[in-house]
């Protein structure tokens, strides 16, 4: 039987008087008994959260130490925006291979897929993803881009694991590849960053003083590409302002 949240306080109210009354002088008993009413509406709340809407998550069979998810095959505290509510350390997966974001049910313990589309942007292993949409051009698809830097100018992450099978044993067997495409939104449109002479190509008003600026900060584009297309970006920026 469901017990709605008004039946459920007036229980407790209710609880709580009948203790008060029967055992006027025994402040330690009136006070446990408190407590215990306030602990279990406090668990009642919890279990009505919307992080519990979600579906079922199934692990994946991986070789060795192969496995889909962002950053570490465990348990990681984030915060997230989800269907227009805030929630912070709330234990996390983000399956690169399905671009789902995956919580722990607050009763059961299973693992939930969330719903995509209800969420703004969530934090995760000292990164922070946007949900985007799919632009007119259809440079990028719908789905969740990690910030790499968040000025004027912007660059963003797809991040994904490639998702492969085969059979060993009679047992499906699930291994990753991880393909990482950057790009760069300036002036209302998204510019794919491959190489350097691309990222050059993007900021072409400013192309000697970007590429000045790569020389004499000893930024390696080879070497960390993420870094260094977040460094130009800011660069670039500040040279507008």
């Amino acid at each position: 039987m469901t017990i709605s949240r008004p039946c459920l306080v007036g229980l407790l109210c209710c609880a709580i008087q009948c203790v008060g009354q029967q055992l006027p002088a025994d402040t330690m008993f009136l006070t446990s008994a408190k407590n215990n009413q306030v602990r279990l509406y406090t668990d009642y709340i919890v279990g009505q959260t919307r992080l519990n809407n979600g579906s079922e998550h199934r692990d994946y069979l991986a070789r060795n130490d192969e496995h889909p998810y962002f950053g570490q095959d465990d348990w990681q505290n984030g915060s997230i925006v989800y269907d227009e509510e805030s929630y912070a350390n709330v234990p996390m997966f983000y399956d690169l291979s399905r671009d789902k974001v995956i919580t722990e049910h607050s009763i059961n313990g299973s693992k939930l897929e969330l719903i995509s589309e209800k969420i703004v942007q969530f934090s995760l292993g000292g990164h922070t993803f946007h949900r985007l949409k799919r632009d007119q051009s259809k440079i990028i698809t719908e789905g969740f881009y990690d910030v790499l830097y968040d000025g004027k100018t912007k660059v963003y992450v797809r991040r994904e694991k490639a998702l492969q099978q085969k059979v060993e044993s009679n047992d499906i067997i699930f291994t990753f590849q991880q393909k990482n495409r950057i790009y760069v939104f300036k002036d209302g449109v998204y510019h794919p960053v491959k190489k350097k002479g691309s990222l050059l190509d993007v900021f072409e008003d400013r192309k000697a003083e970007v590429r000045a600026f790569l020389n004499k900060s000893g930024t390696k584009y080879r070497a960390d590409r993420e870094s260094a297309i977040a460094r130009v970006a800011e660069f670039y920026d500040a040279q507008n302002q």
